[in-house]
């Protein structure tokens, strides 16, 4: 659409962004017209202040007078765009309910003023260095459409919009406010799961999806991801403008309560806060009664719903504390009854003795303890210390040369301390790869 430049506003001395709309460059009537509808348009934008909307604060014209083009002035932010942070994959849910609970506000603010934004998507949302959102290009989208007259359409087939995220009701050329909580709907589930919720290698097939094709749940392309953002997503992305919330004032509400509902641990590893993966149920989209946005709008459930008993976690706590509390008891017995049998001269304790079983005590219990505290962030020095306590263990248990212990228990110990670290360390690494992406 144009060219953002940092400049210097020279009479009150501040810094300033100056977007230069290129494509309404040129003379002529229809020139004139579009840069005189861009300058309505954007006079009414001007009236907006919020904390999470780019403040503007001059608009004109510069060039010659057969080539004006229209520009806008904008507070200067720092910060970095939503896309840049998504190329590094999926955002932690209490993020994504932030930043869109603040989206969601800035559209707010919009609607009540009658401004439609119609092109919401990662580019045009910056994140400040504090975390907070600012939301760009309020109403540019539409000034700048030359096929519009007021608010008619008048020009056939010419769509204002990023078709990866635009409403069905947008694709069809009739944008609505509710059309951005679409768009929104689609950003959010970019952000949870780090993929767009429609698949299509160009314009005519991401709009084709957007008008016929039901969008999946959330939790069945990331695993773990909770039911109630399973509700709340499908619902933004309803075909039909009334099933989805009336209003995005309800939307930032429902965001922030699920922004203070604690993290699953059940959510796989991603450079942000993910542990391990757990069970999930598939989900389809809900089906809303008429009216059912009425005043009030209705919201999703702000906490997830029931699961099913969850085996893979009662398994892995088995794994992860029961059996190395077993492995210890059995080793103290084993210790013991080594005591026992010099105690009564049926062998003999010796200085070399006791130091071997601290030794080994030593290191079996900073193997289990370490393989119990083992996490899919746990740092590759972590396993490696870990690892070598478990083997070490194991070596010396199983050459009766180093060791003043009769065996008895203590052979089958190690090899069980050993399998236990591993099979923990192998169970982690796998969880840091989310499942149901490529690659």
């Amino acid at each position: 659409m144009g060219h953002v430049w940092e400049a210097q506003d020279e009479t009150l001395h501040r810094r300033v962004a100056v977007k230069v709309i290129s494509l309404l460059a040129g003379g002529g009537r229809r020139g004139d017209e579009a840069r005189a509808r861009f300058l309505r348009e954007a006079r009414i934008t001007a009236r907006l202040q919020h904390a999470h909307i780019v403040t503007i604060h001059d608009l004109g014209e510069t060039g010659p007078a057969d080539n004006r083009v229209p520009f806008l002035v904008m507070e200067f932010v720092r910060g970095e765009g939503l896309d840049t942070k998504l190329r590094r994959g999926a955002l932690a849910l209490s993020d994504a309910a932030r930043w869109g609970a603040q989206i969601a506000e800035a559209l707010a603010e919009a609607h009540a003023a009658g401004i439609t934004h119609r092109d919401i998507k990662p580019s045009n949302i910056l994140i400040t260095p504090a975390g907070n959102v600012k939301v760009l290009d309020f109403g540019v989208a539409r000034a700048a459409d030359p096929g519009m007259t007021g608010d008619r359409l008048t020009r056939t087939g010419f769509i204002v919009g990023t078709p990866p995220y635009m409403a069905p009701e947008q694709a069809r050329g009739l944008p609505e406010p509710r059309s951005d909580l679409y768009a929104l709907g689609c950003l959010l589930f970019e952000l949870i799961t780090g993929r767009l919720p429609f698949q299509a290698p160009d314009t005519v097939g991401y709009l084709s999806a957007h008008l016929t094709q039901e969008p999946p749940a959330p939790s069945t392309v990331l695993p773990g991801i909770p039911a109630a953002w399973d509700d709340l997503v499908l619902t933004l992305l309803c075909k039909d403008p009334g099933q989805r919330y009336a209003a995005a004032a309800g939307l930032a509400q429902a965001l922030w309560r699920l922004g203070r509902a604690p993290e699953p641990d059940t959510l796989p590893y991603h450079h942000r806060t993910r542990t391990r993966p757990g069970p999930t149920r598939p989900r389809t989209a809900r089906t809303v009664p008429d009216g059912a946005h009425a005043n009030p709008p209705a919201q999703p459930p702000a906490q997830p719903l029931a699961q099913p008993p969850d085996w893979r976690a009662f398994l892995t706590a088995l794994e992860r504390f029961v059996l190395p509390a077993v492995l210890l008891v059995l080793y103290g017995v084993a210790v013991r009854v080594a005591f026992a049998d010099s105690y009564y001269g049926h062998g003999y304790w010796t200085v070399g003795s006791s130091l071997a079983a601290g030794f080994y005590t030593l290191l079996l219990v900073g193997a289990l303890v370490l393989a119990a505290a083992l996490t899919p962030r746990s740092s590759a020095l972590i396993r490696w210390v870990g690892f070598t306590a478990a083997a070490l263990f194991a070596l010396f248990t199983a050459v009766p040369l180093f060791l003043d212990l009769p065996l008895g228990l203590i052979g089958p110990v190690a090899v069980l301390a050993l399998a236990v670290f591993c099979s923990r360390d192998i169970r982690t690494r796998r969880a840091r790869i989310p499942r149901g992406t490529a690659g």
